[in-house]
């Protein structure tokens, strides 16, 4: 193996760092960004979580080629992602349901890049819309209802 070939998967490591780091300073308000353990947590070694709370994630896992996680000079030669959400089931208890999910060569790192800044523009759309929302009517309720407050949006 050339010393070009050799050095790939230690750029596109640290450019996927540098790019997960971009996104979630850029998308800060309503993301976060955690690197995790997936032995531990079972989610990915970077993870992205909607700020205002962790019903949804985009959680990242490297993947190795001649060796594991256990390795301190391992370096990923791929990444899994998967979009989930938490789903509620009959007993009261959570599950993480897969949403999406695929795998991305070292060499094509831009492609995870960019499931990871699509994931974070939509989460930070939900919360934007989710914060122009109102509890006041935008109307008088009369009546029966009058207690309840509507919500609309913010105009």
């Amino acid at each position: 193996m050339s010393a070009e070939n050799e050095e790939q998967p230690v750029w596109t490591m640290d450019a996927l760092s540098a790019a997960l780091s971009r996104i979630s300073q850029t998308y800060g308000e309503h993301v976060v960004l955690r690197e995790e353990d997936p032995e531990t947590f079972g989610a990915g070694h970077f993870v992205l979580y909607p700020a205002a709370g962790s019903l949804s994630r985009l959680a990242i896992e490297e993947q190795y080629t001649g060796t594991d996680w256990s390795d301190p000079d391992r370096v990923p030669t791929s990444w899994t992602w998967q979009a989930e959400t938490l789903r509620r089931q009959g007993d009261g208890t959570y599950e993480w349901i897969i949403l999406g999910q695929g795998e991305v060569a070292s060499g094509d790192v831009d492609q995870l890049i960019a499931v990871a800044e699509t994931w974070s523009n939509t989460t930070h759309g939900l919360a934007e819309r989710e914060a122009a929302l109102s509890t006041e009517p935008s109307m008088p309720v009369e009546g029966p209802n009058a207690t309840m407050a509507l919500r609309t949006y913010r105009t």
